[in-house]
């Protein structure tokens, strides 16, 4: 009697330069089954997802699947396709025994339904975690130097402020048009809730504008990895009196 399987391919768009595309991972699945005579049920596929997130559906429903049918194993193109740590790895494996459900590589050649395969899999998943241990760090050591450059990082600058092609900060006219009202009317003793209304923001995002270093040109990072405590000077919107007399007013 065939045994009986289901394929996960997973890409992310951190990991475009391991020429492992979802059609090639996908193929190598296929390939492997033919050769030894194994019938694929169904092939679950996540695009575009972290190793460590846990927002992948077709993960999630594969394991579902697995569980509520007679499965023999999963196979992967390579064990990091399903999992980037080791500790969620054998998580998922030392779950899905009690189902008799193995997991199977097809590059890297093992099969823990064996101790062998066990034994093979904990060596690849250290040498996996140390592989991003070291890509976290160059992420770091990266940003940092980016940070030392008074340059931006990532994610969306203040409102007032957008970012120029070389990673600098610059002011936004029409947003520091508005922050600047908004000083300007907390200043006179506006309610935050009416200042809110006047632009669609909630009293707690006038309160952060209006804390907001930023605009006296104050940017302070303190990374949760990096603890640097990283402070540079860019263009102020507000005056340091403006924004002392706001931070003063009582709410």
């Amino acid at each position: 009697m065939k045994k009986r399987a289901v394929g996960y391919c997973r890409i992310s768009t951190l990991m475009q330069v391991d020429n492992t595309s979802l059609k090639d991972q996908e193929d190598k699945i296929k390939m492997y089954c033919k050769l030894h005579d194994i019938e694929i049920d169904k092939m679950f596929i996540d695009k575009a997802v972290s190793g460590k997130s846990a927002d992948r559906p077709q993960y999630d429903k594969m394991i579902n699947f697995v569980k509520e049918n007679d499965i023999d194993m999963i196979i992967v193109y390579k064990n990091d396709r399903i999992h980037r740590s080791l500790y969620n790895l054998l998580a998922m494996i030392y779950e899905l025994q009690e189902y008799e459900v193995a997991l199977v590589s097809v590059t890297e050649l093992f099969d823990t339904s064996n101790p062998q395969g066990m034994l093979f899999l904990q060596m690849l998943g250290s040498f996996a975690e140390f592989e991003r241990a070291i890509i976290n760090e160059r992420t770091r050591n990266g940003r940092i130097a980016r940070l030392n450059e008074n340059k931006w990082v990532g994610g969306k600058p203040s409102l007032g402020y957008k970012v120029n092609k070389n990673g600098k900060f610059e002011i936004e006219e029409e947003e520091a048009k508005i922050v600047k009202d908004i000083f300007k009317l907390r200043s006179k003793g506006v309610s935050l809730a009416k200042i809110g209304t006047k632009y669609g923001f909630s009293k707690q995002k006038v309160d952060y504008i209006l804390k907001n270093k930023n605009y006296i040109g104050v940017f302070e990072y303190d990374g949760k990895k990096e603890k640097n405590k990283i402070n540079f000077n860019i263009e102020p919107i507000v005056s340091k009196y403006m924004w002392d007399k706001v931070n003063t007013t009582k709410k």
